[in-house]
């Protein structure tokens, strides 16, 4: 459950549920503008946060945001985003920040709409930080505190259908998983932090939700130690099975196909590496 979406004090509330953190978590600065200049459609995001305790704007809050680009790429995370081995993350922070919430309750961002991957529906990562020290409200970094929800948000499934059309969506060719397909969206009742869009131009969106928070709380992780985002627990891979096969370890495959045998001799494939390359895939 939710409390109301509109951005403005809700006369009943309810806390909005968990969804699991996933692997691209990186602590990130205190600013508006996340984009560092990146392409994509530029998106304000307006995220309202309710204290569920007294059902009022949580004010002086820090929501912290994170999502991929537009072809599914996370900053810190550029070479595992993409199923590549990597002995270490850069230092990107493209579409990665924080910000205060305002007398009404409400953190502001400038992004642009959200990318997707394999395995996961279009969606924005976030938490809400209480009763951190912040050094400034903006380019500023913070201290202390707890955190009090961490969550995802999603996206109208018919919306993206027609951002995808538009470059540089239109560049990452990939099947697109929608929210009915998405575990996670299904697990946190995703249907209920579906971001309303306003389109302000053809290429311009307004965008805004609201969440619910026991400000109070410090509740425990969601995912039970994920290991990436999607269907599988597995980071995202966006080309094909060849490269899954190429990046695996301790993983022999051996085929031997002779006149006498035919086809039967293709099960001579051990049953645990086609298990194991399918998870993969997927």
């Amino acid at each position: 459950a939710r409390c109301k979406r509109q951005l403005s004090r809700a006369s009943t509330c309810f806390l909005t549920p968990q969804a699991t953190e996933g692997p691209y978590y990186w602590n990130a600065t205190i600013r508006q503008n996340i984009t560092e200049g990146k392409a994509g459609i530029p998106l304000r995001l307006s995220i309202s946060v309710i204290d569920t305790n007294t059902c009022a704007p949580l004010v002086n809050a820090l929501v912290d945001v994170w999502h991929c680009d537009a072809v599914g790429i996370y900053s810190h995370y550029i070479a595992a985003s993409q199923g590549i081995a990597s002995t270490g993350n850069d230092n990107e922070t493209f579409f990665r920040g924080l910000a205060l919430t305002n007398a009404n309750g409400i953190a502001i961002f400038d992004t642009v709409y959200p990318g997707w991957y394999s395995g996961r529906a279009t969606h924005i990562h976030m938490k809400v930080h209480v009763g951190s020290n912040v050094t400034s409200n903006s380019s500023g970094t913070y201290s202390g505190g707890h955190v009090s929800h961490t969550g995802q948000l999603f996206f109208n499934d018919t919306l993206t259908d027609s951002v995808a059309t538009m470059s540089p969506y239109s560049t990452h060719v990939i099947t697109r998983t929608r929210n009915s397909e998405d575990g996670i969206y299904a697990s946190a009742n995703g249907s209920v932090t579906i971001v309303s869009i306003i389109q302000n131009s053809a290429n311009n969106y307004s965008g805004a939700v609201t969440v619910g928070v026991n400000s109070s709380a410090t509740p425990a992780a969601v995912g039970g130690g994920e290991m990436g985002p999607g269907i599988g627990q597995m980071p995202p891979i966006r080309n094909n099975l060849s490269i899954i096969m190429a990046n695996m370890t301790s993983v022999i495959l051996t085929t031997t196909l002779t006149s006498h045998v035919g086809a039967a001799s293709a099960l001579y494939m051990s049953c645990s590496t086609i298990f194991f390359a399918f998870l993969l895939y997927i």
